[in-house]
């Protein structure tokens, strides 16, 4: 008997649900009802099939535009860099760290005269929009943070201690305006005194203007010689 009794428990079968599935759950009865009670008042709505490259499209449009918090935000950035009168600044790449970690690093560099800020790409890229620094658009890429300091002789310092860290790596800088790569920042951080590279500072940014003056010399002496190129090219064509 007991075994005939047990006999129908065991032919019961569960299914295993996965929890990558999660069950709906449903809203809650009040909020049910109060949409159920707005409905007669509200504007029909009309459902729209649009493609998905539309859709796509105007995410990333959306995606590009500022709101007013970030726009606010862009302004405060760049007025608190103005009035700062910051004369450089390193672009780096930021990896995750955990935020005690970050907060001794940040009070670190800030006792050495080193301000560290990471505002997001988007909030940079509206920052440095209508100034030389929008050249540096080009390495905002993935996640990114600034070193900023007000003394030239800051580039050394900041070598030193983006060193030590492994989380941190600067990209590319910029002194008094000037885009200054790292082979250039490693030659200027090996110099002794203030003066010496404060007179390399100006030196490379001498050599940068001469090969752009070099540069648009070359193109001036091959322009004619090009444009008479074309035109007897031309008139053998219509000949």
């Amino acid at each position: 008997m007991l075994n005939l009794s047990l006999k129908p428990l065991g032919s019961v079968q569960v299914r295993a649900v996965s929890s990558k599935y999660p069950r709906p759950t449903p809203r809650h009865f009040k909020r049910r009802l109060f949409e159920a009670a707005l409905q007669p008042e509200l504007p029909p709505t009309v459902a729209m099939c649009m493609p998905p490259g539309l859709v796509k499209r105007q995410h990333t449009e959306k995606s590009k535009e500022y709101s007013d918090v970030e726009l606010a935000l862009a302004n405060l950035v760049r007025s608190w860099m103005v009035k700062e009168e910051f004369r450089v600044l390193a672009v780096c790449q930021f990896s995750p760290v955990p935020g005690r970690t970050l907060w001794f690093a940040k009070n670190q560099l800030r006792s050495k005269n080193i301000e560290f800020r990471s505002y997001g790409n988007k909030i940079l890229k509206k920052v440095f929009e209508k100034t030389p620094m929008s050249s540096l658009n080009n390495v905002l890429v993935g996640s990114n943070a600034i070193l900023l300091a007000k003394d030239i002789s800051a580039i050394k310092t900041i070598l030193q201690e983006t060193d030590k860290l492994n989380w941190v790596e600067p990209l590319v800088m910029m002194a008094d305006g000037r885009i200054v790569d790292m082979v250039q920042a490693r030659d200027l951080a090996k110099l002794s005194s203030l003066e010496d590279l404060r007179a390399h500072t100006v030196q490379i940014l001498g050599q940068q203007v001469a090969q752009i003056t070099i540069s648009l010399d070359t193109a001036t002496r091959h322009l004619p010689s090009l444009l008479d190129a074309y035109a007897s090219s031309k008139q053998e064509n219509q000949n």
